[in-house]
């Protein structure tokens, strides 16, 4: 009864925390690793350490560390900047600015014995939002692309002995896909339509964890993520049809929708990590991670309802979207010094390779090779509760364009600048 009692109360809790809105810009594609300010001011490198609640997400396998049972609540504000210059043009053309705020939660707590340890976690570890005028350049390639996910952990850590941990759970994905451009209708006119498309799926996927501790200086942490696959079913929206176009292609009216079908992937991913103690002031952590980006090959928009040729061959006009992306790389660095009984001080470093082909590349997902900075803090306001706080600055290598991408309409060639600011903060009470 007490463990089914629990399950309730964090299922609520849980419920709650999902009707928070969670969109973001983050680097390596539409992955966003900002899910906990106290690993966060260490540059994310928490594989090997995992001795908060954040384990939940980073190794679940650390949660058997944890004494008795352990909340946390964080936000996280991402502020990303993206700035184009053509190649003929100095004029700098800017994606549209916007704040985003991404909650976090987890909760670990023992099921009755000491060796088992449950956690469940809420967060947005995917996503995107890109925004450019609906008159610019990369209007018949994207005005506005939002990939919306909230992410729903639980999983199940089990110690071995005081050596061996080992941990299971599963990632369920809630997803929503907006995609917004203009449709050229030239020689008919010169006006534009406009073509929405929104889809949502929920999808789910699993982790595999272990923890091994050589001493007490010494530990290390290995994590397998599956891929989570999505089929996105929703509706394509078509307005401001010219008539000689609805004439043409036999569409009803200058408004016009469907139901469509998008197959998409969140990959798989290994990540490595190491946390070393040499003393009780000092902590230092590595991480390396191989995300299999390899799997996103295409964007290819099915129209599952629509049976007329004509009004597909418009439908079908530059679909289905190449992608072709390739597997990449990632690494953190971090360190952790303990100033005084009460507070400790966190610095961090990391990289991250873009997985996005150069002869595929498009604004939708102006991706670039980044590295990040980071300097963070944690405060024990009282024996059972922390505050950690952090901040990261993360710069684009300048992404150089030069490919087909939206032509026969304007090509998104020339220089891409872009960084991001990230503010974290959280509070962990144990109990």
């Amino acid at each position: 009864m007490v463990v089914l009692r629990k399950i309730s109360i964090l299922a609520l809790l849980l419920s709650v925390f999902g009707v928070c809105q969670a969109f973001a810009a983050g680097s390596g594609a539409y992955r966003v690793e900002v899910p906990d300010a106290g690993a966060f001011g260490k540059g994310s490198a928490f594989v090997g350490q995992a001795d908060t609640p954040a384990a939940v997400y980073y190794n679940p396998a650390g949660m058997t560390q944890i004494v008795g049972q352990a909340v946390s609540v964080g936000v996280n504000l991402i502020e990303p900047h993206v700035t184009y210059k053509g190649p003929s043009s100095p004029d700098a053309n800017q994606m549209k600015r916007g704040d985003y705020a991404i909650p976090d939660f987890y909760y670990v707590t023992r099921l009755g014995t000491e060796k088992i340890a449950l956690g469940i976690g809420a967060l947005s570890s995917w996503g995107l939002t890109t925004e450019w005028m609906s008159d610019s350049f990369t209007r018949f390639v994207a005005t506005k692309t939002s990939m919306t996910n909230k992410d729903y952990l639980i999983a199940l850590a089990y110690k071995v002995n005081e050596q061996w941990s080992l941990s299971a759970g599963l990632d369920i994905d809630q997803s929503r896909l907006v995609q917004e451009k203009k449709v050229d209708q030239s020689p008919a006119t010169a006006n534009l339509a406009n073509a929405r498309l929104v889809a949502d799926d929920v999808a789910v996927g699993y982790r595999l964890a272990v923890m091994f501790k050589l001493n007490d200086k010494n530990q290390f942490g290995l994590m397998y993520r599956s891929a989570i696959h999505h089929q996105y079913a929703g509706k394509l929206y078509l307005n401001d049809l010219d008539p000689n176009i609805q004439n043409a292609k036999h569409f009803p009216g200058a408004s016009y929708s469907t139901d469509v079908l998008v197959k998409s992937v969140l990959p798989q991913s290994l990540v490595f990590g190491y946390s070393f103690k040499p003393d009780a002031k000092w902590t230092f952590n590595a991480d390396v991670e191989w995300m299999d980006w390899s799997q996103v090959k295409e964007t290819n928009i099915q129209y599952t309802s629509e049976t007329d040729e004509t009004r597909l061959s418009l439908l079908n006009s530059g679909n289905p979207v190449n992608k072709d992306w390739h597997s990449s790389w990632s690494m953190a660095m971090g360190a952790e010094y303990a100033m005084t009984d009460r507070l400790r001080l966190r610095s961090g470093y990391y990289i991250h390779q873009s997985p996005v082909n150069k002869a595929t590349w498009d604004p939708s997902v102006p991706d670039s090779d980044s590295l990040g900075v980071t300097m963070g803090s944690g405060y024990d306001v009282t024996k059972n509760m922390t505050v950690d706080l952090a901040w990261s600055g993360i710069m684009y290598k300048v992404r150089k364009v030069n490919n087909d991408v939206g032509k026969p309409g304007p090509l998104m060639n020339g220089k891409y600048y872009q960084w991001t600011n990230i503010v974290a903060a959280s509070a962990t009470y144990k109990f």
